[in-house]
């Protein structure tokens, strides 16, 4: 199982990064409304990446990210400095700290091929989405790139489609994120 070590931050936000797979445009794609409302949750937020935009999208809203590291919230927390609608709370693989029917949006992103239980983790982001929430996902594509997790650690599109799916998700679409990555988009 690949997991990400915190101490590679700097992977998360670099130039190449930004050009292949830009925030706010990615976050466009997903379908996130500019002046926006809602609630929106960010799994594995690292050091806020879509997190910080998403708050900046959705002006209406509020934005929380969590992570099981310490080291990454306080990345994020220092990178959010002045943004009013954004919250960081650590979380644990399989729980999230929210209550219930409590987000709009799920983002996970380059997170499910780090979870070993996959039907646990869809399970505790089914609870946490409301009824009509948006789960948006991206994954690594499953070919052999010079960086990311080795290609027999990343997951096919159909796969994430079909363990969505079991738990009573729906699969609504898959969006172009990149040439490495792709994305999903799921209903309650």
């Amino acid at each position: 199982m690949h997991k990400f070590y915190p101490r590679n931050a700097e992977k998360l936000d670099n130039p190449t990064r930004r050009r292949y797979m830009p925030p706010f445009k990615t976050l466009d794609k997903f379908g996130l409304q500019q002046n926006g409302e809602g609630v929106f949750l960010d799994i594995g937020c690292g050091i806020g990446y879509f997190t910080i935009p998403a708050a900046k999208i959705l002006i209406k809203g509020k934005v929380i990210g969590l992570d099981i590291s310490d080291e990454m919230l306080e990345f994020a927390k220092e990178r959010s400095l002045g943004i009013e609608n954004i919250e960081y709370k650590k979380c644990e693989e399989y729980y999230f700290p929210v209550n219930n029917d409590f987000a709009d949006y799920v983002m996970l992103s380059n997170v499910l091929h780090e979870i070993q239980d996959k039907s646990r983790y869809i399970k505790e982001i089914k609870r946490v989405l409301k009824k009509d929430g948006s789960v948006f996902v991206i994954e690594w594509r499953k070919i052999d790139t010079n960086y990311g997790p080795p290609s027999h650690h990343r997951i096919s599109q159909e796969e994430v489609i079909k363990w969505f799916e079991d738990e009573g998700l729906g699969f609504i679409s898959e969006i172009e994120v990149s040439e490495h990555h792709y994305g999903l988009i799921f209903k309650k």
